[in-house]
C-alpha cells in the first residue's frame, strides 16, 4: 500500500513541477529561441502543415489573411528558415496550432482596398482629397482650390468631418463659381 501511495506522490510531484517550470519559465521569455529552445528551430516542417499569414492594418481596422502558397514547398525545411522570411524584428508573431503555422503582425497604415479610396475632408483652410475611406484619415492625397470658409455651413461640417465624396469637388467648385457670379450682378 505504501508502494502505490509513494508512486502516486512522485508522479503527482513529477506533473507539478513540470507544469510549475512551464508556467513560470517558458511562459515568461519573449522569442521564439527562449520558449522552444534552439533545438526546436531546426526542427522539420511536417507535411501537410497550413501556414497562415495575418496583417492587422491599424488605421482602417481590417485583417488580411492569406494561406502562403504551396506550403508543400516548405515540407521538411527548418522553422528557422521560415522565421528568416518572417522576423520577429519586423514585428512577426507566430502561433502553432495542429496543421498550422500562423505569422501574424500589426502594420500602421491602411489596407490595399482602403488605400485606394479617396473622400473630401478640410486642411489647411481649404478642401483636400483625403486618402482613405469616408472617416478615414490615411493622409492627403492633394490640396484642391476651394477655401473651406467659402462652404455653407452643412457642407463645410460634412467635409470637416470626411463624410464628402471626392466626385463632388467639381459640383462644389460649380456651386462656389455660381455664387460668386450673382454676387457679383447685385
Amino acid at each position: 500500500m505504501s508502494l502505490i501511495f509513494l508512486y502516486f506522490l512522485t508522479f503527482t510531484l513529477t506533473y507539478m513541477t513540470v507544469f510549475a517550470y512551464d508556467f513560470m519559465v517558458v511562459n515568461g521569455q519573449s522569442s521564439w529561441e527562449e520558449r522552444y529552445g534552439k533545438d526546436y528551430l531546426d526542427h522539420p516542417i511536417a507535411p501537410g502543415v497550413a501556414i497562415t499569414v495575418e496583417t492587422t492594418h491599424q488605421l482602417c481596422g481590417h485583417k488580411t489573411t492569406e494561406n502562403l502558397e504551396r506550403p508543400e514547398d516548405w515540407t521538411g525545411r527548418p522553422f528557422r528558415e521560415l522565421m528568416q522570411r518572417y522576423p520577429e524584428k519586423e514585428g512577426w508573431q507566430w502561433e502553432l496550432r495542429p496543421g498550422n503555422i500562423i505569422f501574424s503582425r500589426s502594420v500602421s497604415g491602411l489596407c490595399a482596398d482602403d488605400s485606394t479610396k479617396r473622400h473630401l475632408g478640410v486642411a489647411e483652410g481649404v478642401v483636400a482629397v483625403i486618402v482613405g475611406p469616408p472617416g478615414v484619415y490615411g493622409g492627403i492625397d492633394r490640396l484642391t482650390n476651394i477655401e473651406a470658409s467659402r462652404l455653407p455651413d452643412p457642407l463645410r461640417r460634412m467635409a470637416e468631418s470626411g463624410w464628402l465624396s471626392p466626385e463632388l469637388e467639381d459640383q462644389i467648385s460649380l456651386y462656389l463659381d455660381g455664387m460668386d457670379e450673382s454676387n457679383g450682378h447685385k
